[in-house]
């Protein structure tokens, strides 16, 4: 017998251990923790889908607050009171806020801001301004209501998102 023979010789006795059909646990583990992973972008994705309106309106009051520098008083006026009935629209349901203007508007907007803004601070001028053709309002208050509405963009977004999870 040469060595070579011999060499095979000697594994023929030797057995192989059975093949589990199941994966190793390390397997397990890892598709588990990628389900995870998966579950969690989801909601993710889903929480800042829900919040894009929160961002496009603040992006939109950044906007009107620079251009507020160059036009005219009235044309921001407007432009912030079609900007805040939106936000009121995106956090409560249409069929309830859609007919409210005057004072019930304004008192809406409180409710959802939780303090009296609108029917008391700088959110005032959006009952009868914006329909004046040259309203006597200085940059300065038209800046403190842009600061309203900034704040009625933070909470109506935390509450209308806390809302849509449930």
């Amino acid at each position: 017998m040469n060595e070579s023979e011999a060499l095979l010789e000697q594994l023929r006795g030797v057995s192989t251990p059975a093949v589990s059909q199941l994966p190793a646990p390390g397997w397990w583990v890892s598709a588990l923790g990628l389900l995870i992973l998966m579950l969690i972008a989801w909601l993710a994705y889903g929480k800042y889908r829900r919040r894009a309106w929160v961002r496009d309106a603040t992006l939109e009051l950044q906007n009107i607050r620079k251009l507020s520098e160059t036009k005219p008083v009235a044309e921001s006026l407007a432009s912030a009171s079609r900007l805040t009935r939106r936000i009121l629209l995106a956090a409560r349901p249409r069929s309830e806020v859609a007919q409210l203007h005057g004072d019930h508007w304004l008192e809406e907007l409180d409710r959802l801001c939780g303090r009296d803004l609108f029917t008391q601070g700088y959110g005032q001028m959006l009952k009868s301004a914006p329909y004046q053709s040259k309203p006597a309002i200085k940059q300065s208050d038209l800046q403190g209501l842009f600061d309203v509405i900034a704040e009625l963009i933070n909470v109506a977004g935390k509450q209308s998102t806390g809302r849509e999870s449930n």
